[in-house]
């Protein structure tokens, strides 16, 4: 009996860990932090509070190359900033001879604290990476051009917020903008994480004829639905009116007089036949709509594994072009970097100093 007790105690205080760790797991996704680097490759990551990638993405061709050999997810945010550092160089991306290079930062959260931490601790380990490689760079804050600051503000959201959405839409296949303005920055980071199975490394001259081929699908379906789900909303509507005329009937037969009571009930039988009949209309609009909307679907899935299989004959070219660029550049950088170690202490703090002091 006490092993019995024993062995129930300890699954209720199993259920218990398991219960605050995903309470814990939840917390923290709601706070993690969207983030993008634009070198002249462009990246976007999703790093946790607890500074961990849990999604990395290229946002342009070169972005594509960048990321074509490396696997961040799992990384600690110092250890990603150092080696998307290192392999920028070695892919000759930031020029090891360049007498300034700048790498600019932006980043959103639900939780504008963390947000802006784990910004400036993405800076801070972007600096200390130019400073190790003797290298005159550093970390800004992203600058968006004044058309993308005004659409921003005509929205009444952050330019960060907007670009965001922007990524989402271009990873969902029914997400509109609009409709992504409407979701927080946890939702929209979890379209952009279930998304990157599928979609993950694929150039921008694809991508935009995939994004065309499948607003064309939407130009087509889109129409349809919307009009069946306008006389849907009719027909409903004709519903409850005829209900409500049911209920009205029904009282007025219980307070009819005898000799009214027969006309009262052909009535009731008429409006309880129209009732039949609109809900059997409504049913066939729904199977019309659900028709479409299998169609659309079918169409889109469709056309997103072509593209998918397209995009992985597009990925080995991209890999091949990652080996081309880090055997053309990478020795150079290396060897320039070993030369600047003799004078390490001195040039880091020259560096350093102008990290701080550039305005």
């Amino acid at each position: 009996m006490k092993s019995m007790k024993w062995i129930f105690s300890f699954v209720i205080l199993l259920s218990a860990v398991v219960f605050l760790a995903s309470c814990a797991t939840s917390s923290n996704a709601q706070e993690d932090t969207y983030l993008t680097l634009d070198i002249n490759p462009s990246i976007e990551l999703i790093i946790t509070p607890r500074e961990k990638v849990v999604y990395a993405n290229p946002l342009n061709e070169d972005g594509e190359v960048l990321l074509a050999e490396l696997d961040l997810i799992g990384m600690q945010l110092d250890d990603a900033m150092d080696l998307i550092i290192e392999t920028a160089i070695e892919l000759g991306y930031i020029d090891i001879d360049a007498e300034e290079a700048f790498v600019q930062i932006s980043a959103i959260s639900k939780n504008t604290e963390i947000g802006d931490r784990i910004k400036e601790r993405a800076k801070e380990h972007i600096n200390n990476a130019f400073k190790d490689r003797m290298m005159m760079g550093r970390a800004e804050d992203k600058g968006f051009t004044p058309e993308f600051l005004a659409e921003a503000e005509s929205y009444g959201v952050t330019p960060g917020f907007l670009f965001l959405a922007q990524k989402a839409v271009i990873v969902s296949d029914e997400l509109l903008l609009e409709d992504a303005l409407q979701l927080s920055v946890e939702e929209l980071q979890a379209i952009l994480k279930e998304a990157r199975q599928d979609m993950k490394v694929v150039a921008q001259a694809l991508k935009d004829e995939f994004l065309a081929d499948r607003q064309a699908l939407y130009d087509t379906y889109y129409p349809q639905m919307e009009a069946i789900r306008v006389q849907i909303l009719a027909k409903e509507a004709e519903l409850a009116e005829l209900q409500t005329t049911l209920v009205a009937k029904e009282a007025e037969l219980e307070a009819a007089l005898e000799e009214n009571k027969a006309t009262i009930e052909a009535e009731i039988a008429q409006i309880e036949a129209n009732i039949v009949t609109v809900q059997a209309e409504i049913q066939t609009l729904l199977a019309s709509l659900a028709t479409i909307r299998e169609e659309f679907h079918a169409a889109v899935t469709s056309l997103r594994q072509a593209f998918l299989v397209e995009s992985e004959q597009l990925r080995a070219q991209i890999r091949e072009m990652f080996q081309h660029r880090h055997e053309v550049h990478a020795d150079h950088a290396r060897e320039v970097i070993e030369e600047r170690q003799q004078q390490r202490d001195q040039i880091r703090e020259r560096i350093e100093n102008w990290q701080k002091n550039r305005p």
